[in-house]
């Protein structure tokens, strides 16, 4: 109430302010309590992903191998071996790199045919697997690859899975749809895993960058070896056709990887390709000896009706290569035993005067 008219301007004036002030103050006060209320929110999801992150990391702690060389020497140790002898080994991770269109995606689903047979690759002795093979298709798209395999001869058609994450995005970096893949896999006992292509799986910003190229084989390497339990993997790589041992990139691949393989045209067109262990680490074997890598080879084309590729023997001799006998062996299987006399009788019974 107006007590004074001559005053009554000075008087609204005062009750304005102190309603502004009034007005300000319980804007400040809401603000506050949003604020608090969102930094309460924040607070929670910060230490759920902190949680959430314990969980996923306890399969990953790892454990503590520690001695001396004394202790060494008194019960010397040895690795579990290699799955492919001188190329994959148990637990290992193998990149298998080429340019573009040599057939290393050929070559290493052989990997796989050997591995379910129990054939050599490529002369090398290898571990039969009980299990199947799960492959990560982001290269190509799954029809190819089941195309290519049915042709394989001796495999299980039952134990080859295929996810098809070509132009589909990555399976792996959706949680739902990466636990229903890690549990198909194993109720399907999964013993070797095989990622096509490293670049095209890799979503990050930066394949030149090292510490996100580095990530992204950790966590490759724990969906495969620790969630699915496989034995092995092998991850296709790029490299360019004027470096055709250096996979694309940073130098971090050479760094995680186990071992390495390369394959490129030997002529850099098309024909026969060399196939070479830019990288192996060696350690005991099983039996307490050294592994060795294994040697260069020149392999064929992949024939038409199995889509094998074969030990180009004439093409080794051609450039030099030191011939195995393990590639002698699986080559020429009847080859007579040395201590046996030579064959020397004539299908016709009549001597030949051809000399």
């Amino acid at each position: 109430m107006i007590q004074f008219p001559e005053t009554a301007r000075t008087e609204w004036q005062i009750v304005a302010d102190a309603a502004n002030i009034e007005n300000e103050l319980r804007k400040r006060i809401a603000q506050d309590t949003q604020v608090e209320v969102k930094l309460g929110k924040l607070r929670i999801d910060h230490e759920a992903k902190i949680q959430f992150q314990q969980e996923l990391d306890e399969g990953q702690t790892p454990d503590l191998d520690m001695g001396t060389l004394a202790t060494y020497n008194a019960t010397p140790g040895a690795g579990p071996g290699d799955l492919i002898h001188g190329v994959l080994k148990h637990n290992g991770l193998c990149i298998f790199t080429g340019p573009s269109n040599s057939g290393k995606s050929t070559s290493s689903l052989q990997m796989l045919h050997s591995l379910m047979t129990g054939d050599d690759w490529l002369g090398q002795p290898v571990e039969q697997i009980t299990g199947g093979v799960g492959i990560v298709s982001y290269d190509m798209d799954a029809s190819l690859v089941y195309d290519w395999m049915r042709e394989f001869p001796n495999i299980d058609p039952t134990r080859v899975s295929v996810v098809n994450a070509y132009k589909r995005g990555n399976p792996l970096n959706v949680t739902e749809m990466r636990a229903r893949i890690v549990a198909a896999w194993k109720a399907m006992n999964v013993e070797v895993v095989m990622i096509d292509s490293f670049s095209a799986s890799f979503f990050g910003l930066n394949q030149n960058d090292i510490a996100e190229v580095q990530s992204h084989y950790r966590d490759l390497i724990k969906f495969a070896l620790t969630e699915v339990g496989a034995k092995g993997v092998i991850i296709i790589a790029h490299s360019t056709a004027g470096s055709p041992e250096k996979i694309r990139g940073a130098s971090t691949h050479h760094d995680v990887a186990d071992s390495i393989v390369a394959q490129y045209p030997v002529n850099g067109t098309t024909g026969p390709r060399a196939v070479r262990m830019v990288k192996y680490r060696q350690h005991r074997d099983a039996s307490g000896t050294m592994t060795s890598q294994m040697n260069p080879v020149v392999i064929s084309e992949p024939d038409d009706v199995t889509h094998l590729v074969r030990l180009d023997l004439g093409g080794m001799t051609m450039a030099g290569m030191p011939l195995s006998s393990e590639a002698a062996v699986h080559a020429f299987p009847d080859l007579p035993e040395a201590s046996e006399d030579p064959d020397t009788d004539s299908d016709s019974g009549e001597e030949s005067d051809d000399l």
